[in-house]
């Protein structure tokens, strides 16, 4: 009973100690096995130097996924490349990861709508190093899209294609590798020549001057300066000079006011020629009036003037008449005579 009861004890802590250790890994793996994921792949052409397989993959520090493969796309595409794109893709390096699905609502073709909606946005996978230790893992951000386009990829990838962008170690190093062919193309040990010889130059110049007669020199000149501003001071204090300024002050207001009647008169010129052709049209069209009337009324004209003409003779006759005969005026001439008297 005892060696029974023994088994049955030793049994019941094997199942426990197997379920509580399942329980551990189930737990320190964040129910990773429990959680859908989605693989995906990218390539770079540099060298992934300290990245290996299970170096994590963080967006903007946060770790979203893990890498799962790395490799070199010749050997996994090779068979799909021609011999030209063999040699020129086959020492691009393949790195696939893994990252946990947060979209699994949406269907496989809207995944793809997604990621290429994201791809055009400028999402891009990169090398980074963390901190001073040299930790290397992969970093998902996003970028210039123009400046760092997507790899267009003659084969077709097994996983969702994510393009990657030049690390910043290594665009570091290309830009310190051009600035250091630069120097080697400038000529510095010539500039280093022709800038001792300058300074030899300038020191015997300094050298050879007189800086005492300069420096008499520079007082003279500050002494002639010094005077010039007296005398500009009294030129400008004068009376006469404030005179001259307040006469060209009025002259000024002057000219202003005659610049303004001058305007006037031009407006009033403008206006006046622009009615002048009109005056002119309205006479042109009096005088041919006049002329038609005289040429139709010509004759009853020239009656008028001549019965004018006896009535100026006739006023002037009555005029003699009342001089010397005054009371004909009133009485009238005398009757005729009817014959002579009898005596």
């Amino acid at each position: 009973m005892s060696a029974k009861a023994n088994y049955h004890k030793i049994g019941v802590f094997i199942v426990l100690g197997s379920v509580t250790l399942i329980i551990a890994i189930v737990a320190l793996s964040g129910g990773k096995w429990f959680k859908k994921v989605v693989y995906w792949e990218s390539y770079f052409d540099e060298s992934v130097q300290g990245l290996a397989v299970g170096s994590p993959i963080k967006y903007r520090g946060v770790q979203v996924g893990t890498v799962e493969a790395i490799g070199f796309v010749g050997d996994i595409y090779g068979a799909e490349l021609g011999k030209e794109d063999l040699l020129r893709y086959g020492r691009y390096i393949l790195v696939r990861g893994s990252a946990a699905d947060l979209t699994p609502h949406l269907t496989q073709e809207e995944k793809e709508v997604e990621r290429g909606g994201m791809i055009t946005a400028g999402l891009r996978i990169r090398l980074a190093s963390q901190g001073v230790t040299g930790v290397v893992y992969l970093e998902a951000d996003y970028l210039d899209a123009q400046q760092y386009p997507a790899l267009d990829v003659p084969w077709k990838p097994q996983a969702a294609y994510l393009p990657s962008a030049p690390s910043t170690v290594s665009v570091l190093g290309a830009a310190l590798h051009t600035i250091a062919r630069d120097l080697e193309k400038a000529d510095i040990h010539s500039i280093t020549r022709n800038l001792d010889n300058l300074v030899l130059e300038v020191t015997k110049l300094v050298k050879d001057t007189n800086a005492q007669a300069l420096s008499s020199r520079t007082g003279q000149v500050l002494a002639e300066f010094q005077e010039t501003a007296r005398q500009t001071r009294r030129l400008v204090e004068s009376p006469e000079l404030r005179a001259i300024v307040s006469d060209a002050a009025g002259t000024m207001q002057g000219t202003r006011q005659l610049i303004a009647d001058l305007s006037e008169a031009s407006k009033q010129i403008k206006i006046a020629s622009e009615q002048f052709p009109g005056a002119v049209a309205r006479l042109e069209r009096t005088m041919q009036r006049i002329d038609r009337l005289v040429s139709n009324k010509g004759q009853d004209i020239e009656d008028t003037v001549e019965n004018l003409r006896v009535m100026s003779e006739n006023l002037r006759e009555l005029t003699d008449n009342a001089k010397r005969y005054p009371a004909q005026i009133f009485l009238g001439e005398p009757p005729p005579r009817t014959g002579a008297t009898e005596r």
